[in-house]
């Protein structure tokens, strides 16, 4: 193909800011070859939108399209323009959603290089863009074109392909390429852009070249793919963002209907006098608006206010009207930044009018930023045990030397055993810290009740968390018992709180994972009558006689109340859902010798807290046919509940989802493999999904154990 830039001394090799990772391109060019239908979304300002080019068929993304085209003669590619003049990479996170996630695209053509240039916002909005896009769920390729002001070279291209870098995704430049034919004086400016910025069709001619040049450059497809899980490089906030609409005082909804992406000033909201008002509640860590600006010269409009959560000080003024003359302009501002993760509402407040105003205020919209937190994946913490063994290693993956790994505390904000989230905005960070700081990533918090100050969260139906909820509650485990471990018991809030320093108590429980070949044996209880019994057997040794026994299989439920005398015998394998709580008393260790001693018993402390008579044995267990009987694949079982959490199984095949809303859920993968929320995990994955979530996407072939509480 004979290209026009070299007739103006244009190398386009020179264009190419960042190569990037071409496995999705690659793909895209597959499939066009192959004659399949694709989806082009032109995603950017006024140069996307083709200002100043004679047609829209003269833009230089509709060229680009029509080149592929005539190249695939057999695909059928859709192209959807979704330029609005004057708008940078802020409007473009919020609305990309409507305008770009609705196309399915296959491949989105990003430019917003020159009206991010005064965004002192723009590193994390562009982020957030780049960041939504590589999770949609048709991993569309991504290429950001970088555009400049060729009066002095200016443009946003530096933090941008930072990110590009960052991401992986190729990034293409007029800075290095066409400017640079202009400083050397090969192309004059006035020949390809009437007002130094945006380009005639001789322009768009240049632009296009520079995308057809690097599309025909690809020729193999690498190993790997963009990763949407990749930890954010300026901010992570602008990739979840939402609108919510709670009341209108004043201000009215516009009936106008929006006809096509371009459609600037229609389904937004006017209002044109003082006082009049309108409120947005909605979660999020920032808030930002987008409203018109008209012609200083012909038209005034009124002036806004914007005030976060009833701050009237910190209250920023959205002017009407600006002094340029061009045309009306989406102005878009972030409100507030640096939020603390929770609820927020934004009141905008008619505060000022003029004799001469034509036109009433017009707001676009309101969103709110980093309103969905991220799935914490937990790098879990093993322990070494006299009892342990290797299948922590050998058969979840967990990289721990040793032959005696006997617990992998997969989730746990515990001292003894506080679990790091591995990525993400909190990545490196301890659970405790999180939990501690964070409060409304764990439950809803109801910001109408009149009590709801920072230290102590509500749930959304209105009740107060309970004191042992100062601390993250549960704590989930695999158990790996090569040998058989002590028997134990362990106290209730009330003992554990008066005699282990205000600690928790201890009610847990266990899915059998796995057992020695033909079943294996689990200690569940104890057969004296009387308390009296009960001590005499203890002083006496009468294990054989005292404890009971009971035949488990793989799939068995069984639930340990506090007082009930357990204990996990060899070749088993449990993943245990538990209090937050590390207290045990020993009663027996059968006289066996860790480093050279005995280990400590608690003959007392048991003797105190041992229910007598132990319950029944079919009221701790619940057995794996009967909870094979009620999974359905794709759809969550409640195993049981009790007032410390709940436990619930999916067996996950092909694609469900799961809603988490009000209160946080863990997750432990016990076997399988696939993705939520397109990350991948497999067996030994732990996570947790925080409340408000909404739904995850799950995919594979998986269970999961879920815990609440």
């Amino acid at each position: 193909m004979i290209f026009l830039a070299e007739k103006y001394g244009i190398d386009l090799n020179d264009a190419v800011i960042n190569t990037g990772n071409i496995n999705r391109l690659a793909g895209f060019l597959k499939t066009a070859e192959k004659g399949g239908s694709l989806s082009v979304v032109a995603f950017g300002g006024s140069i996307t939108q083709g200002s100043l080019a004679s047609s829209v068929e003269k833009s230089y993304t509709c060229l680009f399209t029509e080149y592929l085209r005539n190249k695939f003669p057999s695909a059928q590619i859709r192209y959807t323009n979704a330029g609005i003049g004057g708008t940078g990479s802020l409007y473009g996170a919020f609305r990309l959603k409507r305008d770009v996630k609705l196309h399915k695209p296959d491949l989105v053509l990003v430019d917003f290089s020159v009206n991010d240039l005064n965004n002192p916002y723009a590193a994390e909005t562009f982020e957030g863009v780049i960041r939504q896009l590589l999770s949609l769920p048709e991993k569309p390729a991504v290429i950001v074109i970088g555009n400049t002001y060729y009066d002095r070279g200016e443009s946003s291209q530096t933090i941008q392909a930072d990110v590009c870098r960052h991401y992986g995704v190729p990034m293409l430049s007029t800075d290095t390429s066409i400017y640079k034919a202009v400083l050397k004086g090969t192309l004059h400016r006035q020949d390809f852009t009437p007002d130094d910025l945006h380009p005639n069709d001789l322009g768009h001619q240049l632009l296009s070249e520079i995308l057809i040049h690097f599309v025909n450059g690809i020729k193999a497809e690498p190993a790997g793919d963009h990763s949407e899980t990749v930890p954010y490089l300026f901010s992570d906030i602008y990739q979840q963002t939402a609108e919510v609409s709670v009341e209108l005082n004043g201000f009215a909804s516009d009936g106008t209907k929006r006809k096509s992406i371009q459609d600037r000033f229609a389904e937004g909201y006017t209002a044109s006098k003082k006082g009049d008002s309108i409120t947005f509640t909605g979660v999020g860590r920032a808030i930002a608006v987008a409203y018109r600006q008209v012609v200083s010269s012909t038209d005034m409009s009124p002036r806004a206010i914007a005030v976060v959560d009833g701050d009237e000080k910190h209250a920023v003024v959205l002017e009407g009207w600006f002094g340029e003359t061009w045309g009306e302009n989406i102005r878009a501002d972030v409100i507030a930044s640096g939020l603390a993760y929770g609820r927020h509402t934004l009141e905008i407040r008619i505060d000022k009018t003029h004799d001469n105003d034509t036109k009433p205020f017009y707001l676009i919209g309101a969103g709110f930023a980093g309103g969905r937190p991220d799935i914490m994946f937990m790098d879990p913490v093993c322990t070494h045990n006299v009892w342990g063994g290797t299948r922590i290693r050998d058969d979840f993956g967990y990289s721990i030397e040793g032959d005696d790994i006997g617990e992998c505390w997969g989730i746990s904000a515990h001292p003894n055993g506080d679990g790091t989230v591995d990525s993400g905005v909190f990545r490196g960070r301890k659970l405790s810290e999180i939990y501690e700081k964070h409060p409304d990533l764990f439950y809803r918090r109801n910001i109408s009740a009149a009590s709801s100050d920072e230290g102590c969260p509500y749930y959304d139906d209105g009740t107060v968390l309970t004191e042992e909820k100062s601390v993250f509650p549960l704590l989930i485990k695999i158990i790996d018992a090569k040998t058989d471990l002590s028997i134990q018991v362990h106290p209730d809030d009330a003992y554990a709180k008066e005699h282990e320093n205000g600690s928790l108590g201890k009610k847990e429980c266990w899915y059998v994972l796995d057992t020695p070949a033909g079943g294996g044996e689990l200690v569940v209880g104890h057969n004296a009558k009387t308390r009296e019994e009960l001590r005499e057997m203890v002083s006496e040794g009468n294990w054989d006689e005292l404890i009971r026994t009971i035949p488990v299989h793989k799939g068995d439920f069984i639930q340990i109340d506090p007082g009930t005398v357990h204990a996990i015998k060899g070749g088993m394998l449990i993943l245990e859902t538990q209090q937050n709580s590390d207290i045990t008393y020993r009663v027996y260790d059968y006289d066996r010798l860790y480093h050279g001693k005995k280990r400590q018993l608690h003959v007392k402390q048991s003797l105190d807290v041992i229910t007598v008579p132990a319950a029944s044995e079919k009221n701790c267990i619940i057995r794996h046919d009967v909870l094979d009987s009620k999974l359905k694949d794709n759809e969550i079982e409640e195993i049981y509940k009790c007032d410390k959490y709940t436990v619930m199984r999916i067996k996950v095949s092909g694609n469900t989802r799961v809603r988490v809303s009000d209160r946080f859920f863990t997750a432990s993968v016990i076997c399988g493999s696939g993705a939520i929320d397109g990350r991948a995990v497999r067996k030994g994955s732990f996570f947790i999904i925080p409340a408000g979530y909404g739904e995850a996407e799950l995919n594979g072939s998986m269970e999961i154990l879920f815990s609440k509480v």
